[in-house]
């Protein structure tokens, strides 16, 4: 009988070989190599607004390394917003970029909420971008652009990192919306066919890695410098998407922002023109609105913080309903400039009436 095949359960051991020994692994090591180490963010600072503002929204103001927006119908406060934003950024030693291509924010009113217009900061304005950027690519362009606009801000950008401009910059944009661009530049003044479409699409082209990338990077540890940007924006509604908020010039700054103020109303204006009257005299000097925080995705624990509040917007600054007493005593001279000389705080009584749509309406 045939002997049976002995079976080997074991792989006898190699007295010769040594064991290899488990090698160590390290995350950390291995994300060296693969360059995917990333630096930490610095701590969260924020670029105060008025109490008023703070009163209403629970926020402290604009967070520094951030893209907000300050958007609704005309006549709401959203210059009042960038303005606090650009007052407050110079007086903390932030350099603010004001680009002003409504020719809307106005150096007396700027100088009231005490701006110093001899102190640091760069004004731009459409025949800058003009003259800087879009003539250079076409001479006979007669238009400042969204293509422009761009172009600026990554200058500055640049010449912040070759250590030309070392300091931290506020761009102040009002508003987006405003320029068109090339294309449609183009379209109007060889008198043809533009579409509204466009204008969206050059936002979305060349604005969206600044608003996702270049701006929020400014805040990690390894970078020197701090980069913020506030817009204004003016609303519409698409009344055939069911109401739909929509923003002038496309979502692109929607979409990028992380904090976002909307004031007013959504269907309506929702605001009131406040008007001082003293022995038959009038002048309107504020603009009662609601304010609302739309959007916060800002990481930190008031992220998603979400108040709804009252406040008047003024040739000083917001305040709230509960102020006007002590704003009035505060600004007297002013009351007294447009009022009548001989007038006290107590003199002066206050009106409200409804904004009406579409209604023009100056502030004294």
């Amino acid at each position: 009988m045939a002997k049976e095949k002995e079976v080997v359960n074991e792989v006898p051991a190699n007295p010769s070989r040594k064991p290899t020994p488990m090698k160590k692994f390290s995350l950390d090591d291995f994300k060296k190599k693969a360059g995917a180490v990333t630096s930490p963010d610095k701590p969260l600072k924020w670029i105060p607004a008025s109490k008023a503002l703070q009163t209403a929204t629970g926020l402290p103001g604009f967070p520094m390394g951030y893209v907000s927006l300050a958007r609704g119908f005309s006549n709401t406060g959203k210059s009042t917003a960038i303005c606090e934003g650009i007052v407050s950024a110079q007086k903390m030693g932030i350099l603010p970029i004001i680009i002003d291509t409504e020719n809307n924010l106005g150096k007396e009113r700027l100088t009231k909420m005490g701006f110093d217009w001899n102190g640091p900061h760069i004004l731009v304005k459409n025949d800058y971008l003009l003259r800087e950027f879009g003539k250079k690519k076409d001479k006979d362009r007669k238009e400042a652009s969204i293509e422009d606009l761009k172009d600026a801000i990554d200058y500055f950008i640049d010449e912040q990192e070759a250590g030309n401009l070392p300091i931290d910059i506020l761009f102040a944009i009002d508003s987006l919306g405003t320029l068109d661009c090339n294309r449609t530049v183009m379209a109007q003044e060889n008198n043809t066919s533009d579409n509204n479409m466009w204008n969206a699409g050059a936002f979305e082209k060349h604005f969206k890695y600044l608003l996702n990338n270049t701006i929020p990077s400014s805040r990690q540890e390894n970078r020197p410098f701090t980069n913020t940007v506030i817009g204004v924006q003016k609303i519409w509604i698409d009344s055939m998407g069911a109401g739909v908020v929509k923003h002038k010039g496309g979502e692109t700054f929607f979409y990028g922002s992380r904090l976002i103020y909307h004031f007013g109303g959504v269907a309506a204006h929702a605001t009131k023109k406040v008007d001082a009257t003293s022995k038959n005299r009038k002048v309107t000097y504020g603009i009662q609105t609601v304010v609302n925080v739309a959007k916060n995705q800002i990481d930190c624990d008031l992220g998603g913080v979400s108040f709804e509040g009252v406040i008047i917007s003024t040739p000083h600054g917001f305040i709230i309903p509960e102020e006007i007493d002590q704003y009035k005593k505060d600004n007297i001279l002013y009351f007294r400039n447009r009022l009548g000389a001989d007038i006290n705080a107590e003199d002066i009584k206050d009106e409200f009436t409804e904004i009406k749509e579409g209604e023009i309406l100056e502030i004294e």
